[in-house]
This record gives structure tokens, C-alpha cells and sequence, in this order.
């Protein structure tokens, strides 16, 4: 039994379909000892991704994930906006202990409500400004895009950012229910 040789030589390359193989790996170390010769097109992207070195693919990353945390955070809810709705609810307790229905359902309800919608929209005002900062930051300011997978999770980040002040908005003016309203004869 032979085993199958598992040598690449320089003619064998020119039958690799480039479509299939990831760019990262098209580096070839050839017999003459010529390390670091390039195939195809990808020199011209290798080039600034060795340039501007791992701090700022793991910074561009970083900044990614943090802006679609706080992309889902403002479609989610988050612990800080429950807390100050609850306060604001309590406060609207006390200041409704003589009050009419009125006032009770918009100390009690409107407001908490509203005060979530407001924390929930600097969520994802915060998201999106992040996603928007890794785009630019590392498109025109380092010079050299970040990995693939950096520009796809910022774009993602920035589109449930945007859905988010959707939401946020709708809940602050009352789009998805309306607010409470005594009835008349009440």
C-alpha cells in the first residue's frame, strides 16, 4: 500500500481554485527556501493586515462584540432599566397617594414605562455609535480592513442598534399600546 504524497511543489499550485481556499493561507514556503511568496491577489491584502499589527484586530474585535452586546441589551431590557422603572414606580406610588385615577395611572405606569424606552434607547444609541466607530476606524483610520468576521458582527451590531432606537422610540411615544385612560363615566 502507498501512501499519497502529501508535497505541494509550485506547479501543483497553479491547479488550487482560489474561490476555495482562504486567503490566510495562500502563504507558500517553496524548495528554494523563498518563504513568504504570495498567491494570487492576496499580497495586497496581507500587506496592511501585517502592518497594523494583532493590537488593532483585537481592538476592532472587541469594540465589534462590545457594540452587539449593547445592541441586544437595548432590544432585551436591561437590569439598569428595570431598576429605574421600579423606582419610578414607587415614586409615582408616593406622589399618587391622594391623587386622582389620572394622575395614579401616569405616576404608576406612563412613566416607568417610559423611563425603560429612555434607558433601552441610550442602549442602543451606545450600539450603534461603537458598530459605527470599529466601521470607520477600521476602514479609514488604520488604514486596513478588520477580519471578516469584525466588519460582520459591527454591521450586525448596527442594524439591531438602529432596530433598537426603533423599538425604544415606538415605547416612548406610546406606538405599540397606548397609554391608560380612565373611562369617563368612572
Amino acid at each position: 500500500m502507498s501512501t499519497p504524497s502529501t508535497d505541494v511543489t509550485t506547479d501543483e499550485v497553479d491547479e488550487i481554485v482560489p474561490e476555495l481556499v482562504d486567503e490566510d493561507l495562500l502563504l507558500l514556503d517553496d524548495d528554494e527556501g523563498d518563504a513568504g511568496e504570495l498567491v494570487g491577489g492576496a499580497a495586497e491584502d496581507a500587506a496592511p493586515a501585517a502592518e497594523s499589527g494583532s493590537g488593532s484586530v483585537i481592538a476592532a474585535g472587541a469594540a465589534a462584540v462590545t457594540a452587539a452586546g449593547l445592541a441586544l441589551v437595548s432590544l432585551t431590557g436591561s437590569w439598569l432599566g428595570n431598576v429605574l422603572a421600579q423606582r419610578q414606580t414607587l415614586l409615582g406610588q408616593i406622589a399618587s397617594a391622594n391623587a386622582t385615577a389620572d394622575k395614579i395611572i401616569k405616576e404608576q405606569y406612563a412613566n416607568p414605562w417610559h423611563r425603560t424606552a429612555f434607558v433601552s434607547m441610550g442602549f442602543a444609541v451606545a450600539a450603534v455609535l461603537v458598530a459605527a466607530a470599529t466601521l470607520v476606524v477600521g476602514r479609514f483610520v488604520v488604514r486596513s480592513q478588520p477580519p471578516v468576521w469584525v466588519r460582520a458582527l459591527a454591521w450586525g451590531a448596527l442594524a439591531i442598534g438602529i432596530v433598537g432606537i426603533g423599538v425604544s422610540a415606538a415605547m416612548y411615544f406610546d406606538v405599540f399600546a397606548g397609554t391608560i385612560t380612565v373611562p369617563a363615566g368612572s
